[in-house]
Protein backbone atom coordinates (compact mmCIF):
# COMPACT_ATOMS: atom_id res chain seq x y z
CA UNK A 1 0.00 0.00 0.00
CA UNK A 2 1.34 3.41 -0.93
CA UNK A 3 1.85 5.94 1.64
CA UNK A 4 -1.47 8.07 0.46
CA UNK A 5 -3.39 5.47 0.81
CA UNK A 6 -1.99 4.03 4.10
CA UNK A 7 -2.30 7.66 5.69
CA UNK A 8 -6.71 7.73 4.46
CA UNK A 9 -7.11 4.57 5.40
CA UNK A 10 -5.24 5.10 8.97
CA UNK A 11 -6.54 8.31 9.15
CA UNK A 12 -10.32 7.24 8.93
CA UNK A 13 -9.78 4.49 11.48
CA UNK A 14 -8.50 7.30 13.99
CA UNK A 15 -12.03 8.94 13.15
CA UNK A 16 -14.16 5.80 13.51
CA UNK A 17 -13.05 5.17 16.80
CA UNK A 18 -15.31 5.95 19.97
CA UNK A 19 -14.94 8.51 22.42
CA UNK A 20 -15.31 5.15 25.04
CA UNK A 21 -12.77 3.73 23.23
CA UNK A 22 -10.23 6.32 22.60
CA UNK A 23 -9.87 7.21 26.35
CA UNK A 24 -9.65 3.94 27.56
CA UNK A 25 -6.63 3.33 25.14
CA UNK A 26 -4.94 6.73 26.56
CA UNK A 27 -5.37 5.84 29.43
CA UNK A 28 -3.69 2.05 28.82
CA UNK A 29 -0.60 3.50 27.23
CA UNK A 30 -0.20 5.67 29.97
CA UNK A 31 1.42 2.65 31.86
CA UNK A 32 3.56 3.23 29.39
CA UNK A 33 4.76 6.74 30.40
CA UNK A 34 5.78 5.36 33.94
CA UNK A 35 8.76 2.79 32.25
CA UNK A 36 10.26 5.83 30.80
CA UNK A 37 14.01 5.93 32.35
CA UNK A 38 15.28 8.55 30.37
CA UNK A 39 18.19 11.10 31.30
CA UNK A 40 16.26 13.88 29.38
CA UNK A 41 13.14 12.94 32.15
CA UNK A 42 15.69 13.76 34.79
CA UNK A 43 16.36 17.34 36.91
CA UNK A 44 15.19 20.45 37.47
CA UNK A 45 13.32 22.38 35.13
CA UNK A 46 12.38 19.52 32.65
CA UNK A 47 10.61 21.30 29.46
CA UNK A 48 7.98 18.54 27.54
CA UNK A 49 6.17 19.23 24.30
CA UNK A 50 2.82 17.46 24.20
CA UNK A 51 0.64 18.07 21.11
CA UNK A 52 -3.75 18.53 21.95
CA UNK A 53 -5.13 15.90 19.92
CA UNK A 54 -7.68 17.00 17.49
CA UNK A 55 -7.72 14.38 14.50
CA UNK A 56 -8.69 11.35 16.18
CA UNK A 57 -5.28 10.70 18.07
CA UNK A 58 -5.25 9.33 20.91
CA UNK A 59 -6.23 11.79 23.50
CA UNK A 60 -3.34 13.31 24.77
CA UNK A 61 -4.82 14.42 28.49
CA UNK A 62 -3.05 11.62 30.22
CA UNK A 63 -0.17 12.99 29.19
CA UNK A 64 -0.92 16.17 30.50
CA UNK A 65 -1.90 15.16 33.42
CA UNK A 66 2.08 12.46 33.76
CA UNK A 67 3.69 15.86 33.10
CA UNK A 68 1.69 17.96 35.59
CA UNK A 69 2.21 15.34 38.40
CA UNK A 70 6.20 15.32 37.55
CA UNK A 71 6.46 18.94 38.03
CA UNK A 72 7.62 19.38 34.37
CA UNK A 73 6.53 22.53 32.13
CA UNK A 74 4.36 21.59 29.55
CA UNK A 75 4.63 23.49 26.05
CA UNK A 76 1.74 23.17 23.54
CA UNK A 77 3.04 23.56 19.52
CA UNK A 78 1.73 26.67 17.56
CA UNK A 79 1.85 26.77 13.80
CA UNK A 80 2.98 30.81 12.62
CA UNK A 81 3.31 29.82 8.99
CA UNK A 82 2.61 27.52 6.51
CA UNK A 83 6.20 26.91 5.66
CA UNK A 84 7.63 27.80 9.26
CA UNK A 85 8.60 25.87 11.98
CA UNK A 86 6.73 25.00 14.77
CA UNK A 87 7.19 27.22 17.85
CA UNK A 88 6.23 25.87 21.29
CA UNK A 89 4.55 28.14 24.21
CA UNK A 90 3.86 27.07 27.79
CA UNK A 91 0.41 26.90 28.67
CA UNK A 92 -1.91 26.22 32.10
CA UNK A 93 -3.86 23.26 33.12
CA UNK A 94 -6.71 25.51 33.91
CA UNK A 95 -6.52 26.54 30.19
CA UNK A 96 -6.89 22.59 28.66
CA UNK A 97 -9.38 22.09 31.32
CA UNK A 98 -11.72 25.37 30.74
CA UNK A 99 -11.55 24.32 27.21
CA UNK A 100 -9.70 27.95 25.63
CA UNK A 101 -6.86 27.26 23.19
CA UNK A 102 -8.61 28.43 20.01
CA UNK A 103 -8.61 26.19 17.09
CA UNK A 104 -6.46 27.21 14.74
CA UNK A 105 -7.36 27.17 10.69
CA UNK A 106 -5.82 23.92 10.12
CA UNK A 107 -7.95 22.54 12.33
CA UNK A 108 -5.28 21.61 15.48
CA UNK A 109 -6.12 23.47 18.78
CA UNK A 110 -3.38 25.78 19.97
CA UNK A 111 -2.14 28.89 22.06
CA UNK A 112 -2.76 32.20 21.30
CA UNK A 113 -0.07 34.09 23.33
CA UNK A 114 2.55 33.73 25.71
CA UNK A 115 6.64 33.24 25.46
CA UNK A 116 7.53 31.42 22.20
CA UNK A 117 10.33 28.51 22.45
CA UNK A 118 12.31 26.79 19.70
CA UNK A 119 12.08 23.35 19.47
CA UNK A 120 16.02 23.01 20.19
CA UNK A 121 14.65 24.33 24.00
CA UNK A 122 12.35 21.42 25.07
CA UNK A 123 13.90 18.02 26.99
CA UNK A 124 10.96 16.06 25.19
CA UNK A 125 8.31 16.31 22.56
CA UNK A 126 5.59 13.78 21.94
CA UNK A 127 4.47 14.15 18.85
CA UNK A 128 1.35 13.21 16.67
CA UNK A 129 1.47 10.16 14.10
CA UNK A 130 -0.40 8.84 11.37
CA UNK A 131 1.56 5.57 11.07
CA UNK A 132 5.03 4.45 12.80
CA UNK A 133 7.06 1.57 12.16
CA UNK A 134 9.38 -0.92 14.26
CA UNK A 135 12.36 1.00 13.97
CA UNK A 136 11.06 4.34 14.73
CA UNK A 137 9.74 5.81 11.03
CA UNK A 138 7.06 7.94 11.66
CA UNK A 139 4.38 9.02 8.96
CA UNK A 140 2.26 12.34 9.82
CA UNK A 141 -0.54 14.03 8.53
CA UNK A 142 1.43 15.43 5.40
CA UNK A 143 1.94 18.48 6.07
CA UNK A 144 5.54 18.51 7.34
CA UNK A 145 5.29 20.71 10.56
CA UNK A 146 7.56 18.39 12.22
CA UNK A 147 10.14 17.22 10.28
CA UNK A 148 11.12 20.77 9.16
CA UNK A 149 10.79 22.03 12.69
CA UNK A 150 13.23 19.00 14.04
CA UNK A 151 15.32 19.37 10.64
CA UNK A 152 18.37 21.48 11.56
CA UNK A 153 17.73 19.76 15.59
CA UNK A 154 20.61 16.98 16.47
CA UNK A 155 20.16 16.08 20.04
CA UNK A 156 17.62 17.53 21.25
CA UNK A 157 14.65 17.12 22.00
CA UNK A 158 13.68 13.30 23.00
CA UNK A 159 11.02 12.41 20.30
CA UNK A 160 8.21 10.03 21.53
CA UNK A 161 5.40 8.88 19.61
CA UNK A 162 2.09 8.67 21.11
CA UNK A 163 -0.62 6.27 19.07
CA UNK A 164 -3.18 3.87 19.04
CA UNK A 165 -1.70 -0.19 18.14
CA UNK A 166 -3.21 -0.53 15.10
CA UNK A 167 -1.25 2.88 13.92
CA UNK A 168 2.43 0.56 14.18
CA UNK A 169 2.85 -1.18 11.01
CA UNK A 170 5.76 -3.32 9.91
CA UNK A 171 8.04 -1.21 7.44
CA UNK A 172 7.20 2.42 6.44
CA UNK A 173 9.10 3.95 3.27
CA UNK A 174 11.43 6.87 4.33
CA UNK A 175 13.15 9.98 3.27
CA UNK A 176 16.66 11.38 3.77
CA UNK A 177 14.89 14.41 5.81
CA UNK A 178 11.91 12.45 8.04
CA UNK A 179 12.48 12.62 11.55
CA UNK A 180 12.72 9.54 13.00
CA UNK A 181 11.33 8.46 16.53
CA UNK A 182 13.69 7.51 19.46
CA UNK A 183 10.64 6.05 21.45
CA UNK A 184 6.73 5.37 20.39
CA UNK A 185 4.23 4.60 23.26
CA UNK A 186 0.88 2.33 22.32
CA UNK A 187 -1.76 1.24 24.82
CA UNK A 188 -0.24 -2.19 24.58
CA UNK A 189 3.53 -1.89 24.35
CA UNK A 190 6.86 1.33 24.88
CA UNK A 191 8.67 0.93 22.27
CA UNK A 192 12.48 2.15 22.40
CA UNK A 193 14.48 2.90 19.16
CA UNK A 194 18.02 3.09 18.87
CA UNK A 195 18.96 6.89 20.01
CA UNK A 196 16.54 6.33 23.53
CA UNK A 197 18.67 2.94 24.14
CA UNK A 198 22.49 4.28 23.44
CA UNK A 199 21.54 7.12 25.57
CA UNK A 200 19.94 5.27 28.45
CA UNK A 201 22.97 2.88 28.65
CA UNK A 202 25.21 5.88 28.48
CA UNK A 203 23.37 7.24 31.01
CA UNK A 204 23.88 4.08 33.55
CA UNK A 205 27.74 3.90 33.49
Amino acid sequence: MNAHHLRKQLRQQRLRLSKRHRNRAAYQARRGLNRLQHPALTGKNVKVGIFADAFGEMPTQPLMDWARQRGYRIYLPVVTGKHQPLVFIQFSQKTWRQSRLPKHPLGMRQPEKGKMLNVAALDVLFMPLVAADKIGNRMGMGGGYYDRTLAKVKSRPLKIGWAYDFQLVEKLDSNPWDIKLDALITPSKLWLFRRYLVEQSHAKK
